[in-house]
């Protein structure tokens, strides 16, 4: 899959990017469900907690691989390919750019049916932007980084945090 995206299948770096993603997704998913205990208390759906309470683990696993798949493995990648193909944009740039657009326009057009059925407030806004997004951004950068995997492994290890803090 590298070629001109620079991504990779696999654990790009073995072990230790294993490592790091399952540590970036369990203290993001750590981060997450301590500010929906506090910050954002009350704003988070009864969807979201009733998947935590008690975890649904085999429906939590199907949800992150087809969110890998369609927003890391495929748009990630194809938006990668076309920057690097058709703009001036060249290494960083390009993923950057490509990581952002997925994380803050892909997943928000393919969650469109849950961003519709929330009760649309700033401080909603602004968890789902800093929540979503930023899982969004940190599951791009280890993919491009470690791997497609370690994106995988980071944003399954999230849900391990929040299930005990929000189930």
């Amino acid at each position: 899959m590298s070629g001109r995206t620079g991504f990779a299948f696999g654990f790009r770096h073995g072990w230790r990017s294993l490592g790091i993603a399952c540590a970036a997704g369990l203290g993001f998913g750590a981060a997450m469900g301590l500010s929906e205990l506090t910050v954002f208390a009350g704003t988070g759906p009864s969807s979201q907690h009733a998947l935590l309470n008690p975890p649904d683990w085999p429906l939590i696993a199907a949800l992150v691989l087809a969110d890998e798949l369609l927003l890391r493995l495929i748009g990630l990648t194809a938006l990668a390919w076309l920057l690097a193909r058709f703009t001036a944009l060249r290494d960083r740039a390009v993923h950057w750019t490509a990581i952002l657009l997925t994380a803050l326009v892909l997943w928000p057009l393919s969650a469109r049916g849950y961003l519709l059925g929330l009760d649309w407030t700033v401080t909603v806004a602004l968890r789902e932007v800093l929540l979503h997004g930023g899982a969004g951004v940190l599951w791009g950068w280890l993919c491009w980084r470690h791997g497609w995997l370690a994106g995988l492994a980071g944003h399954l290890s999230a849900y391990v945090a929040l299930a005990p803090l929000l189930g």
